[in-house]
């Protein structure tokens, strides 16, 4: 008689089998950690047009800078941690916003939608 151990260990590795709750499947998407909606704080008009987010986590450092008609900016894919995220965009005043905490499950990072109303200078 054979053994169907070995074809219920390999589907198990497969799967990522979790004997809590039992098996289950990530998908192969890419996950951004912080998700940023920039806008004018006066008017609520999208502005990530030529804002720049920066992400900070010890010696991590990413920047992104948004592109015309873009009104969100993304960062820290599929990386969990704390960061210091900070927004900039000429003629505004700089948002900064500190302990942004973004965790992961098994499969991928819980995204953080955050908010920056620059204000002009």
């Amino acid at each position: 008689m054979r053994s169907h151990l070995p074809k219920l260990l390999f589907l198990g590795i497969l799967t990522g089998c979790d004997s809590s709750t039992g098996p289950f499947m990530c998908t192969r998407e890419l996950r951004y950690g912080i998700e940023m909606a920039v806008v004018n704080a006066n008017s609520g008009v999208p502005s990530a047009s030529g804002a720049t987010m920066t992400l900070r986590e010890g010696a991590y450092l990413e920047s992104t800078v948004g592109i015309e008609d873009n009104w969100l900016l993304v960062g820290a894919p599929e990386r969990a941690g704390t960061y210091i995220v900070t927004v900039a965009r000429s003629g505004y005043h700089s948002w900064v916003q500190t302990d942004v905490v973004v965790t992961a499950d098994e499969c991928h990072v819980q995204t953080v939608s955050l908010r920056a109303q620059l204000e002009q200078i």
